[in-house]
This record gives structure tokens, C-alpha cells and sequence, in this order.
């Protein structure tokens, strides 16, 4: 999963403490939207998958009730997470079977299930939500400088 920002600024705002607190900003934001990308994620990744969120996954993680002995237990949910180093974040979940899962092995190639693309949906999730993230809190940042 990768997310990629661009700010062009120049002017008064830029004082000798300003790209201490614009590296604030683009850190706020990437914490942020990671934040977002693992709460879908933990929505999606549970029994019964999410009503309140776009794509529906109903029935794709099945309760104890639903499926008896092969029934989620989180096990994959609890293998999620996220590495930050300077202005980047992955999010991941480090498991063997992960690719799989998300349906990009070669053996989704050989066989009916063609995986759940929840990091997929997720990174498309993010992607969209970037924009108004990074500029709530760029105004902030500017009007803080300006004040």
C-alpha cells in the first residue's frame, strides 16, 4: 500500500520553523489515513464483513454459527499492521497466506476462490480520501502561520 502527497508552497509562511511544522503536517496526515485504512480494514476483516461502508463482503468471514469449525477467529486481523519510516507507512499483514487471501498468489490462478482484495479496496479507499485529509490539515497548518 503506498500513498503519495505533493505540497507545493512558498511565502511568509515559511519561516525557519516552517518545514519543521509543514513535516508535522504530512506526518499528521499519513497517521491519519493509515488510522482510516486500518479501522476499514478491522471493519471488513470481522464476521459478516461491514453494512456501513461501500463494497459488501457479507458472509465472506462466517461466524462460529455459519460455519462451524472453519469460522473466523481474527487470527489474520490480529496479523495486521503498519511500519512508519520518515514520511511513509505500510500497512500489512505478514502472514503466508496473506497473498491468498487478497487473491494475488499463483494459486488463485489454479483454483475457484479468487480472494476477498480487501487491501485493494483499502488502498482505493484511501487513495480517495486523501485529498480532504492532507487539506484539513494544510489550512490548519496555514492558518496557524499566519495568525
Amino acid at each position: 500500500m503506498k500513498f503519495q502527497a505533493q505540497v507545493k508552497l512558498s511565502g511568509p509562511l515559511f519561516t525557519a520553523e516552517g518545514p519543521t511544522r509543514l513535516g508535522r503536517v504530512v506526518n499528521l496526515s499519513i497517521r491519519e489515513l493509515v488510522e482510516m485504512g486500518e479501522e476499514r480494514l478491522a471493519n471488513k476483516l470481522r464476521a459478516q464483513g461491514s453494512s456501513n461502508l461501500q463494497d459488501d463482503t457479507s458472509g465472506v468471514f462466517k461466524t462460529k454459527a455459519e460455519a462451524g469449525k472453519q469460522a473466523s477467529v481474527g487470527t489474520y486481523l490480529r496479523s495486521i499492521s503498519t511500519r512508519y519510516a520518515n514520511f511513509n507507512a505500510v500497512i500489512s499483514d505478514g502472514t503466508l497466506y496473506g497473498p491468498w487471501l487478497e487473491g494475488i498468489s499463483s494459486r488463485n490462478q489454479t483454483t475457484r476462490f479468487k480472494g476477498y482484495s480487501q487491501f485493494r479496496f483499502t488502498q482505493q479507499y484511501i487513495d480517495k480520501n486523501a485529498k480532504p485529509v492532507v487539506q484539513k490539515n494544510l489550512n490548519e497548518f496555514v492558518r496557524r502561520m499566519n495568525a
